[in-house]
Protein backbone atom coordinates (compact mmCIF):
# COMPACT_ATOMS: atom_id res chain seq x y z
CA UNK A 1 0.00 0.00 0.00
CA UNK A 2 1.46 3.84 -0.90
CA UNK A 3 0.22 4.78 2.61
CA UNK A 4 2.82 2.27 4.00
CA UNK A 5 5.98 3.53 2.39
CA UNK A 6 7.83 4.80 5.18
CA UNK A 7 8.80 8.53 4.58
CA UNK A 8 12.59 9.63 4.83
CA UNK A 9 12.65 10.42 8.40
CA UNK A 10 9.86 13.51 9.95
CA UNK A 11 10.45 16.24 7.05
CA UNK A 12 9.75 13.65 4.29
CA UNK A 13 6.84 12.89 6.65
CA UNK A 14 5.55 16.07 6.69
CA UNK A 15 5.97 17.00 3.03
CA UNK A 16 3.94 13.49 2.21
CA UNK A 17 0.89 14.47 4.60
CA UNK A 18 1.09 18.25 2.76
CA UNK A 19 0.45 15.99 -0.58
CA UNK A 20 -2.34 14.21 0.61
CA UNK A 21 -3.98 17.16 2.47
CA UNK A 22 -4.20 19.40 -0.45
CA UNK A 23 -5.39 16.52 -2.88
CA UNK A 24 -8.47 15.27 -0.15
CA UNK A 25 -8.90 19.21 0.83
CA UNK A 26 -9.31 20.33 -2.79
CA UNK A 27 -11.68 17.43 -3.81
CA UNK A 28 -13.90 18.01 -0.69
CA UNK A 29 -14.02 21.78 -1.86
CA UNK A 30 -14.98 20.81 -5.43
CA UNK A 31 -17.71 18.59 -4.53
CA UNK A 32 -19.30 21.31 -2.39
CA UNK A 33 -18.92 24.00 -5.05
CA UNK A 34 -20.38 21.04 -7.35
CA UNK A 35 -23.35 20.87 -5.47
CA UNK A 36 -24.57 24.36 -5.22
CA UNK A 37 -25.19 24.15 -8.87
CA UNK A 38 -27.23 20.85 -8.01
CA UNK A 39 -29.33 22.35 -5.28
CA UNK A 40 -29.28 26.17 -5.61
CA UNK A 41 -30.68 28.85 -2.93
CA UNK A 42 -34.01 29.04 -4.84
CA UNK A 43 -34.43 25.40 -6.07
CA UNK A 44 -37.27 23.53 -3.81
CA UNK A 45 -34.69 21.05 -3.28
CA UNK A 46 -32.80 23.36 -1.42
CA UNK A 47 -32.89 22.42 2.44
CA UNK A 48 -32.42 25.99 3.44
CA UNK A 49 -31.25 29.14 2.31
CA UNK A 50 -29.37 30.86 5.77
CA UNK A 51 -26.49 30.95 4.49
CA UNK A 52 -27.68 34.00 1.55
CA UNK A 53 -27.83 36.18 5.31
CA UNK A 54 -24.54 35.47 6.00
CA UNK A 55 -22.30 35.61 2.65
CA UNK A 56 -25.34 37.44 0.80
CA UNK A 57 -23.52 41.50 0.81
CA UNK A 58 -20.81 40.30 -1.89
CA UNK A 59 -17.86 41.93 -0.50
CA UNK A 60 -14.81 40.31 0.51
CA UNK A 61 -13.37 43.07 2.71
CA UNK A 62 -16.03 45.27 4.21
CA UNK A 63 -18.07 48.22 2.38
CA UNK A 64 -16.52 48.89 -0.87
CA UNK A 65 -13.91 46.25 -0.67
CA UNK A 66 -12.87 43.44 -3.02
CA UNK A 67 -15.59 42.28 -4.66
CA UNK A 68 -16.21 38.15 -4.44
CA UNK A 69 -16.35 36.41 -7.77
CA UNK A 70 -19.38 34.22 -8.69
CA UNK A 71 -16.98 31.40 -7.79
CA UNK A 72 -15.50 32.61 -4.34
CA UNK A 73 -19.76 33.65 -3.46
CA UNK A 74 -20.87 30.07 -4.10
CA UNK A 75 -17.85 28.20 -2.47
CA UNK A 76 -18.50 30.72 0.52
CA UNK A 77 -21.94 29.66 0.73
CA UNK A 78 -21.41 26.47 0.48
CA UNK A 79 -18.93 26.96 3.37
CA UNK A 80 -21.86 28.11 5.11
CA UNK A 81 -24.42 25.63 6.63
CA UNK A 82 -25.77 24.12 9.60
CA UNK A 83 -23.85 25.71 12.88
CA UNK A 84 -21.63 27.49 10.62
CA UNK A 85 -24.60 30.20 9.99
CA UNK A 86 -24.26 30.69 14.49
CA UNK A 87 -20.72 30.64 14.41
CA UNK A 88 -20.70 33.89 11.67
CA UNK A 89 -23.80 35.36 13.89
CA UNK A 90 -21.63 35.29 17.31
CA UNK A 91 -18.02 36.63 15.83
CA UNK A 92 -20.28 39.28 13.96
CA UNK A 93 -22.40 40.03 17.04
CA UNK A 94 -21.61 37.87 20.30
CA UNK A 95 -24.17 35.77 21.71
CA UNK A 96 -27.52 37.63 21.52
CA UNK A 97 -29.89 35.25 21.91
CA UNK A 98 -29.80 32.34 24.43
CA UNK A 99 -29.67 29.35 22.83
CA UNK A 100 -26.60 30.78 21.28
CA UNK A 101 -24.56 29.60 24.41
CA UNK A 102 -24.57 26.06 23.39
CA UNK A 103 -21.88 27.16 20.77
CA UNK A 104 -18.73 28.32 22.39
CA UNK A 105 -16.77 31.40 21.99
CA UNK A 106 -13.69 30.50 20.62
CA UNK A 107 -13.72 31.45 16.43
CA UNK A 108 -15.41 34.78 17.74
CA UNK A 109 -12.01 35.66 19.76
CA UNK A 110 -9.78 34.45 16.29
CA UNK A 111 -11.83 37.02 14.12
CA UNK A 112 -11.50 39.72 16.57
CA UNK A 113 -7.87 39.29 16.93
CA UNK A 114 -7.55 39.24 13.29
CA UNK A 115 -9.79 42.34 13.20
CA UNK A 116 -7.20 43.80 15.27
CA UNK A 117 -4.32 42.88 13.39
CA UNK A 118 -6.21 44.64 10.20
CA UNK A 119 -6.76 47.55 11.90
CA UNK A 120 -3.27 48.51 12.58
CA UNK A 121 -2.94 47.86 8.60
CA UNK A 122 -5.13 50.57 7.69
CA UNK A 123 -8.37 50.11 9.53
CA UNK A 124 -9.71 47.66 7.44
CA UNK A 125 -13.17 45.54 8.22
CA UNK A 126 -14.02 41.85 7.95
CA UNK A 127 -16.90 41.83 6.21
CA UNK A 128 -19.12 38.76 6.92
CA UNK A 129 -17.75 36.73 3.71
CA UNK A 130 -14.18 37.70 4.97
CA UNK A 131 -15.46 36.30 8.48
CA UNK A 132 -15.99 32.64 6.71
CA UNK A 133 -13.05 33.23 4.70
CA UNK A 134 -11.03 33.65 7.70
CA UNK A 135 -12.38 30.97 9.59
CA UNK A 136 -12.39 28.32 6.94
CA UNK A 137 -8.53 29.06 6.26
CA UNK A 138 -8.09 28.66 10.30
CA UNK A 139 -9.66 25.50 9.62
CA UNK A 140 -7.80 24.31 6.61
CA UNK A 141 -4.45 25.46 8.51
CA UNK A 142 -5.26 23.95 11.87
CA UNK A 143 -6.05 20.34 10.72
CA UNK A 144 -2.99 20.33 8.54
CA UNK A 145 -0.91 21.04 12.00
CA UNK A 146 -3.10 18.34 13.87
CA UNK A 147 -2.12 15.81 11.52
CA UNK A 148 1.98 16.62 12.10
CA UNK A 149 1.21 17.03 15.92
CA UNK A 150 -0.23 13.41 15.89
CA UNK A 151 2.98 12.20 14.16
CA UNK A 152 5.13 13.06 16.54
CA UNK A 153 2.71 12.13 19.46
CA UNK A 154 2.61 8.38 17.74
CA UNK A 155 6.21 8.46 17.77
CA UNK A 156 6.65 9.82 21.60
CA UNK A 157 4.40 7.20 22.56
CA UNK A 158 5.88 4.03 20.87
CA UNK A 159 9.48 5.98 20.11
CA UNK A 160 11.42 2.68 22.16
CA UNK A 161 9.35 0.42 20.49
CA UNK A 162 11.15 -2.39 18.04
CA UNK A 163 9.16 -4.89 16.07
CA UNK A 164 9.72 -8.43 16.68
CA UNK A 165 10.67 -10.83 14.54
CA UNK A 166 11.57 -10.49 10.65
CA UNK A 167 10.76 -7.41 9.05
CA UNK A 168 11.09 -5.83 5.55
CA UNK A 169 11.32 -2.25 6.90
CA UNK A 170 14.00 -2.71 9.11
CA UNK A 171 14.51 -2.40 13.29
CA UNK A 172 12.81 0.25 14.58
CA UNK A 173 10.78 1.54 11.82
CA UNK A 174 7.10 0.76 12.23
CA UNK A 175 6.52 3.22 15.03
CA UNK A 176 7.16 5.46 12.11
CA UNK A 177 5.26 4.48 9.46
CA UNK A 178 1.87 3.36 12.11
CA UNK A 179 3.15 7.30 13.02
CA UNK A 180 2.53 8.30 9.33
CA UNK A 181 -0.43 6.37 8.25
CA UNK A 182 -2.19 7.43 11.84
CA UNK A 183 -1.34 11.38 10.67
CA UNK A 184 -3.06 9.89 7.10
CA UNK A 185 -5.57 8.76 8.53
CA UNK A 186 -6.74 11.86 10.85
CA UNK A 187 -6.55 14.23 6.78
CA UNK A 188 -8.95 11.23 5.82
CA UNK A 189 -11.11 12.12 8.71
CA UNK A 190 -14.51 10.99 8.60
CA UNK A 191 -15.37 14.47 9.83
CA UNK A 192 -14.41 15.43 6.31
CA UNK A 193 -16.22 18.75 4.84
CA UNK A 194 -16.39 20.14 8.87
CA UNK A 195 -12.63 20.17 8.87
CA UNK A 196 -12.54 22.58 6.01
CA UNK A 197 -15.99 24.47 7.08
CA UNK A 198 -15.75 27.46 9.27
CA UNK A 199 -16.26 25.14 12.47
CA UNK A 200 -15.01 24.12 15.30
CA UNK A 201 -13.26 20.97 15.40
CA UNK A 202 -10.05 21.30 12.91
CA UNK A 203 -8.63 24.29 16.14
CA UNK A 204 -10.07 22.26 18.52
CA UNK A 205 -8.08 19.05 17.45
CA UNK A 206 -4.85 21.11 16.96
CA UNK A 207 -5.20 22.31 20.69
CA UNK A 208 -5.75 18.71 21.78
CA UNK A 209 -3.25 16.89 19.76
CA UNK A 210 -1.13 19.53 21.32
CA UNK A 211 -2.04 19.03 25.14
CA UNK A 212 -1.63 15.11 24.33
CA UNK A 213 1.57 15.51 23.64
CA UNK A 214 2.95 17.74 26.04
CA UNK A 215 0.98 15.51 28.63
CA UNK A 216 2.54 12.39 27.18
CA UNK A 217 6.02 13.87 27.07
CA UNK A 218 6.11 15.18 30.35
CA UNK A 219 4.57 11.41 31.94
CA UNK A 220 7.48 9.47 29.75
CA UNK A 221 10.19 11.06 31.21
CA UNK A 222 8.96 11.00 35.41
CA UNK A 223 10.92 8.63 36.95
CA UNK A 224 8.80 5.58 38.87
CA UNK A 225 9.28 7.56 41.93
CA UNK A 226 8.17 10.95 40.63
CA UNK A 227 11.49 12.20 39.89
CA UNK A 228 11.32 15.18 37.02
CA UNK A 229 12.58 18.40 36.06
CA UNK A 230 11.24 21.75 35.15
CA UNK A 231 10.55 21.16 31.69
CA UNK A 232 8.33 18.00 32.95
CA UNK A 233 6.03 20.71 34.75
CA UNK A 234 6.39 23.13 32.35
CA UNK A 235 4.92 20.77 29.63
CA UNK A 236 1.94 19.75 32.14
CA UNK A 237 0.88 23.16 32.81
CA UNK A 238 1.09 23.59 29.00
CA UNK A 239 -0.74 20.62 28.46
CA UNK A 240 -3.77 21.74 30.66
CA UNK A 241 -3.62 25.43 29.25
CA UNK A 242 -4.66 24.16 25.61
CA UNK A 243 -7.00 21.68 26.95
CA UNK A 244 -8.72 24.78 28.81
CA UNK A 245 -8.22 26.84 25.56
CA UNK A 246 -9.73 24.09 23.19
CA UNK A 247 -12.95 23.80 25.73
CA UNK A 248 -13.61 27.34 24.43
CA UNK A 249 -14.21 25.63 21.23
CA UNK A 250 -15.74 22.66 21.83
CA UNK A 251 -16.89 22.02 25.31
CA UNK A 252 -16.10 18.50 25.55
CA UNK A 253 -12.63 19.61 25.72
CA UNK A 254 -13.33 19.47 29.42
CA UNK A 255 -13.36 15.28 29.38
CA UNK A 256 -9.74 15.72 28.77
CA UNK A 257 -8.85 16.89 33.00
CA UNK A 258 -9.06 13.62 33.33
CA UNK A 259 -6.15 12.89 32.31
CA UNK A 260 -4.76 14.82 35.08
CA UNK A 261 -6.55 12.63 38.12
CA UNK A 262 -4.18 10.35 37.16
CA UNK A 263 -1.43 12.26 37.85
CA UNK A 264 -2.64 14.03 41.19
CA UNK A 265 -3.72 10.37 42.31
CA UNK A 266 -0.32 9.10 41.66
CA UNK A 267 1.75 11.67 43.62
CA UNK A 268 -0.80 11.85 46.34
CA UNK A 269 -0.05 7.82 46.56
CA UNK A 270 3.68 8.21 46.86
CA UNK A 271 3.57 10.77 49.21
CA UNK A 272 1.66 9.02 51.36
CA UNK A 273 4.07 6.38 50.90
CA UNK A 274 6.93 8.33 51.81
CA UNK A 275 8.57 8.38 48.40
CA UNK A 276 10.68 11.38 46.96
CA UNK A 277 8.57 13.60 49.01
CA UNK A 278 10.19 17.21 47.47
CA UNK A 279 9.18 15.53 44.05
CA UNK A 280 6.16 14.68 44.53
CA UNK A 281 4.86 17.66 46.39
CA UNK A 282 5.98 19.74 43.08
CA UNK A 283 4.26 17.15 40.69
CA UNK A 284 0.89 16.96 43.05
CA UNK A 285 0.49 20.71 42.92
CA UNK A 286 1.39 21.29 39.38
CA UNK A 287 -1.18 18.23 38.70
CA UNK A 288 -3.60 20.24 40.25
CA UNK A 289 -3.17 23.66 38.75
CA UNK A 290 -3.03 21.60 35.11
CA UNK A 291 -5.99 20.15 36.18
CA UNK A 292 -8.02 23.39 37.08
CA UNK A 293 -6.52 24.91 33.87
CA UNK A 294 -9.09 22.69 32.14
CA UNK A 295 -11.97 23.98 33.75
CA UNK A 296 -11.30 27.59 34.40
CA UNK A 297 -12.25 28.35 30.49
CA UNK A 298 -15.64 27.06 30.71
CA UNK A 299 -16.51 28.15 34.40
CA UNK A 300 -15.54 32.08 33.17
CA UNK A 301 -18.16 31.34 30.11
CA UNK A 302 -20.64 29.92 32.92
CA UNK A 303 -19.91 33.19 34.87
CA UNK A 304 -20.84 35.28 32.22
CA UNK A 305 -23.95 33.78 31.37
CA UNK A 306 -25.03 34.28 34.60
CA UNK A 307 -23.75 38.01 34.79
CA UNK A 308 -26.02 38.29 31.43
CA UNK A 309 -29.00 36.69 32.66
CA UNK A 310 -29.35 36.39 36.40
CA UNK A 311 -27.69 39.89 38.09
CA UNK A 312 -31.32 41.28 37.02
CA UNK A 313 -34.34 41.75 39.19
CA UNK A 314 -36.17 37.36 40.19
CA UNK A 315 -39.15 38.65 38.65
CA UNK A 316 -37.48 38.87 35.43
CA UNK A 317 -34.60 36.05 35.35
CA UNK A 318 -34.60 32.93 33.59
CA UNK A 319 -35.48 29.53 35.30
CA UNK A 320 -31.82 28.08 35.34
CA UNK A 321 -30.91 31.19 37.61
CA UNK A 322 -31.99 29.36 40.58
CA UNK A 323 -30.18 26.01 40.41
CA UNK A 324 -28.25 24.97 42.53
CA UNK A 325 -24.67 25.20 40.30
CA UNK A 326 -26.91 27.90 37.31
CA UNK A 327 -25.22 26.89 34.50
CA UNK A 328 -26.63 28.35 31.22
CA UNK A 329 -24.51 25.96 29.08
CA UNK A 330 -26.28 22.64 30.52
CA UNK A 331 -29.87 24.57 30.48
CA UNK A 332 -29.63 25.70 26.50
CA UNK A 333 -28.23 22.47 25.44
CA UNK A 334 -31.33 20.69 26.96
CA UNK A 335 -34.53 23.56 26.75
CA UNK A 336 -33.36 24.25 22.89
CA UNK A 337 -31.43 21.55 21.66
CA UNK A 338 -32.79 18.31 23.62
CA UNK A 339 -29.62 17.10 24.47
CA UNK A 340 -29.87 14.89 28.18
CA UNK A 341 -29.71 11.16 29.44
CA UNK A 342 -31.35 8.97 26.82
CA UNK A 343 -33.52 11.91 24.89
CA UNK A 344 -32.12 11.36 21.71
CA UNK A 345 -34.01 7.37 21.97
CA UNK A 346 -36.90 7.87 20.21
CA UNK A 347 -37.72 5.94 16.87
CA UNK A 348 -37.07 8.98 14.53
CA UNK A 349 -33.50 9.09 15.50
CA UNK A 350 -32.86 5.22 14.57
CA UNK A 351 -31.28 6.63 10.90
CA UNK A 352 -28.85 8.56 12.56
CA UNK A 353 -27.26 5.93 15.24
CA UNK A 354 -27.18 3.96 12.11
CA UNK A 355 -25.17 6.67 10.67
CA UNK A 356 -22.99 6.81 13.83
CA UNK A 357 -22.95 3.19 14.04
CA UNK A 358 -19.08 2.59 12.33
CA UNK A 359 -17.75 5.52 14.07
CA UNK A 360 -19.20 4.45 17.52
CA UNK A 361 -17.96 0.95 16.38
CA UNK A 362 -14.01 1.45 15.69
CA UNK A 363 -13.98 4.37 19.09
CA UNK A 364 -15.15 1.51 21.46
CA UNK A 365 -13.26 -1.82 19.34
CA UNK A 366 -9.65 0.77 19.58
CA UNK A 367 -10.74 1.56 23.38
CA UNK A 368 -11.05 -1.94 23.97
CA UNK A 369 -7.95 -2.84 22.16
CA UNK A 370 -5.50 -0.55 24.76
CA UNK A 371 -7.33 -2.17 27.62
CA UNK A 372 -6.65 -5.57 26.30
CA UNK A 373 -3.56 -4.52 26.34
CA UNK A 374 -2.76 -3.71 29.85
CA UNK A 375 -2.04 -7.05 31.42
CA UNK A 376 1.70 -7.38 32.25
CA UNK A 377 2.38 -10.51 30.10
CA UNK A 378 0.64 -8.09 26.88
CA UNK A 379 3.51 -7.34 24.56
CA UNK A 380 1.87 -5.69 21.20
CA UNK A 381 -0.72 -3.44 19.89
CA UNK A 382 -1.24 -4.86 16.49
CA UNK A 383 1.68 -4.52 14.70
CA UNK A 384 3.72 -2.30 18.01
CA UNK A 385 5.70 -3.71 20.29
CA UNK A 386 4.60 -2.67 23.42
CA UNK A 387 7.53 -4.07 25.57
CA UNK A 388 9.49 -0.92 26.31
CA UNK A 389 6.35 1.04 26.41
CA UNK A 390 4.45 2.56 28.78
CA UNK A 391 1.20 1.17 28.52
CA UNK A 392 -0.42 2.97 31.41
CA UNK A 393 -0.05 6.11 29.58
CA UNK A 394 -2.24 4.22 26.67
CA UNK A 395 -4.81 3.69 28.72
CA UNK A 396 -5.01 7.68 30.46
CA UNK A 397 -5.16 8.80 26.70
CA UNK A 398 -7.83 6.30 25.88
CA UNK A 399 -10.24 7.18 28.49
CA UNK A 400 -11.21 10.98 27.02
CA UNK A 401 -12.37 8.69 24.41
CA UNK A 402 -14.39 5.98 25.75
CA UNK A 403 -16.08 8.64 27.87
CA UNK A 404 -17.02 10.74 24.72
CA UNK A 405 -18.31 7.99 22.85
CA UNK A 406 -20.41 6.57 25.81
CA UNK A 407 -21.66 10.34 26.01
CA UNK A 408 -22.51 10.52 22.15
CA UNK A 409 -24.38 7.18 22.87
CA UNK A 410 -26.37 8.01 26.00
CA UNK A 411 -26.39 12.31 26.11
CA UNK A 412 -25.76 13.81 22.52
CA UNK A 413 -27.01 14.11 19.14
CA UNK A 414 -25.54 11.04 18.05
CA UNK A 415 -24.34 11.82 14.70
CA UNK A 416 -21.73 14.33 15.90
CA UNK A 417 -20.03 11.62 17.06
CA UNK A 418 -18.31 11.84 13.17
CA UNK A 419 -17.40 15.13 13.84
CA UNK A 420 -16.11 14.67 17.95
CA UNK A 421 -14.15 11.81 16.61
CA UNK A 422 -11.50 14.15 14.72
CA UNK A 423 -10.26 15.70 18.04
CA UNK A 424 -9.43 11.80 19.75
CA UNK A 425 -6.02 10.80 18.80
CA UNK A 426 -6.01 7.13 20.40
CA UNK A 427 -7.91 5.50 17.58
CA UNK A 428 -6.49 6.48 14.49
CA UNK A 429 -3.04 5.59 16.19
CA UNK A 430 -4.61 1.81 16.95
CA UNK A 431 -6.49 2.01 13.28
CA UNK A 432 -2.87 2.58 11.67
CA UNK A 433 -0.85 -0.42 14.13
CA UNK A 434 -4.10 -3.03 12.86
CA UNK A 435 -3.94 -1.16 9.43
CA UNK A 436 0.23 -1.89 9.04
CA UNK A 437 -0.71 -4.86 10.63
CA UNK A 438 -2.95 -6.76 7.81
CA UNK A 439 -0.49 -5.12 4.69
CA UNK A 440 2.86 -6.24 6.48
CA UNK A 441 1.34 -10.12 8.42
CA UNK A 442 1.13 -12.07 4.91
CA UNK A 443 5.06 -11.20 3.79
CA UNK A 444 6.24 -11.81 7.35
CA UNK A 445 4.42 -15.21 7.46
CA UNK A 446 5.74 -16.19 4.58
CA UNK A 447 9.22 -15.45 5.03
CA UNK A 448 9.57 -17.35 8.90
CA UNK A 449 7.21 -20.45 7.81
CA UNK A 450 10.20 -22.22 10.16
CA UNK A 451 10.01 -20.49 13.13
CA UNK A 452 6.16 -19.52 13.24
CA UNK A 453 4.64 -20.55 16.67
CA UNK A 454 1.11 -22.00 16.16
CA UNK A 455 -2.03 -21.49 18.49
CA UNK A 456 -4.38 -24.18 19.28
CA UNK A 457 -6.36 -23.64 16.38
CA UNK A 458 -3.37 -24.33 13.93
CA UNK A 459 -2.83 -20.84 12.80
CA UNK A 460 0.23 -19.07 12.98
CA UNK A 461 0.77 -15.85 15.56
CA UNK A 462 0.64 -13.80 12.36
CA UNK A 463 -2.59 -15.22 10.99
CA UNK A 464 -3.94 -14.59 13.62
CA UNK A 465 -3.33 -11.30 14.67
CA UNK A 466 -3.86 -10.25 11.02
CA UNK A 467 -7.48 -11.38 11.78
CA UNK A 468 -8.13 -9.27 14.73
CA UNK A 469 -7.11 -6.64 12.86
CA UNK A 470 -9.46 -7.54 9.60
CA UNK A 471 -11.95 -4.67 11.06
CA UNK A 472 -9.61 -1.59 9.87
CA UNK A 473 -10.19 -2.35 6.29
CA UNK A 474 -13.88 -1.94 5.96
CA UNK A 475 -13.66 0.71 8.18
CA UNK A 476 -11.61 3.21 6.48
CA UNK A 477 -13.20 2.37 3.10
CA UNK A 478 -16.09 3.35 5.08
CA UNK A 479 -15.21 6.66 6.79
CA UNK A 480 -13.61 7.46 2.77
CA UNK A 481 -16.96 6.96 0.99
CA UNK A 482 -18.43 8.63 3.33
CA UNK A 483 -16.56 11.95 3.00
CA UNK A 484 -18.06 11.64 -0.56
CA UNK A 485 -21.44 11.63 0.51
CA UNK A 486 -21.13 14.08 3.37
CA UNK A 487 -19.38 16.97 1.11
CA UNK A 488 -22.23 17.15 -1.30
CA UNK A 489 -25.02 17.01 1.56
CA UNK A 490 -23.47 19.92 3.11
CA UNK A 491 -23.00 21.81 -0.50
CA UNK A 492 -26.41 21.32 -0.73
CA UNK A 493 -27.62 22.30 2.83
CA UNK A 494 -29.24 18.64 2.98
CA UNK A 495 -29.43 16.44 6.01
CA UNK A 496 -27.37 14.44 7.58
CA UNK A 497 -24.81 16.21 7.08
Amino acid sequence: MALLTPPEGPAGAVRSLCIIYVIRTLSLLLLAWSTTFLFPSFSPLGYDTSSTHVTGDGNLIGKGGYITTNFVERLLAALTRWDAIYFASIAKNGHRWEQEWAFGVGQSYLVHGFQWILSLFGGYEMSPSSQILFLSLCSCGSHLVSAVVLYHLTTVLFETARPKGTSTLGSGETPKVVAFVAATLHILSPAGIFLVAPYNESVFSVLSFLGYWLYSYAVKNTAFDGQHGLINEASLLLSGLLFGVSSLFRSNGVINGVLFVFEVSQSFWRLISGTNTAANIRLFLISGVSGALVGIPMVWRQYQGWLEYCTKEPSIQRMWCSKTLPSIYSFVQSHYWGVGLLKYWTPGNIPLFLLAAPTLYVLFKTSLNIISVQPPTSTRLYSLDLKHTNKDLLFRLTLPQLLLATLAVTNYHVQIIVRLSSGLPMWYIVAAAALFQTATTGTKVTESKGSSKSNEGGKTTGEVSSAEASWVRPAVRFFWGYQVVQAVLYGGFLPPA
